[in-house]
């Protein structure tokens, strides 16, 4: 079952529902991200695998059957008790109407996200708006926050791309209002 959240945008009350990816979401999934610009692309087939190999961790949010969120994220193998968030996507019609923290709790919300306590993810910190979002995860969550460079401009990305810092969540200590929140939006199984 899916789940759904109300949100605001142009001032009318819009339906976006939260769930596991399929194959099907992937050339909208596609889409989406083309219209982020702090996002580099990924070919068809990589958002392919993303939506069916990696689709317990990750989620896509659909308003009117279109693809508004993105949330690529995974266990890493050597880490099981964190969600490393690869991208976070979202439509430009949807902003800053809680569709980003939706995805994340989504993820979180799953049978298999139980046992996760951390959250990772590398950002650019030019990039206001992930910076935002996960400042107020962390606050949401009763967890500390702690950022370290990850991938250097110079030594990884050849001069091409913005340095990368490590976003780190953790432990996350959910307080009740927090659990109330994680309720309201149940993931979608």
């Amino acid at each position: 079952m899916a789940s759904s959240r109300q949100g605001r945008s142009d001032g009318q009350l819009e339906r976006v529902t939260f769930r596991k990816p399929t194959s099907n979401h992937a050339a909208g999934v596609g889409a989406l991200i083309a219209l982020c610009p702090q996002l580099a692309p990924n070919s068809l087939y990589c958002d392919l695998l993303l939506c069916t190999h990696f689709a317990d961790t990750c989620t896509v949010a659909e308003r009117a059957g279109e693809v508004v969120g993105w949330l690529s994220a995974y266990r890493p193998p050597n880490e099981p008790s964190t969600l490393f968030m690869w991208q976070i996507a979202v439509h430009p019609a949807v902003r800053n109407t809680g569709v980003g923290k939706g995805l994340i709790v989504s993820a979180l919300n799953r049978p298999c996200c139980k046992s996760v306590t951390h959250i990772k993810a590398t950002i650019a910190l030019t990039n206001k708006a992930s910076n935002s979002l996960f400042a107020i995860l962390a606050r949401d969550l009763g967890a500390p926050i702690q950022q370290v460079l990850w991938f250097d401009r110079d030594a990884h990305f050849n001069g091409l791309y913005e340095s990368e810092y490590m976003i780190s969540i953790g432990p996350i200590k959910l307080h009740p209002r927090c659990m109330e929140r994680r309720q309201r939006v149940p993931s979608g199984r």
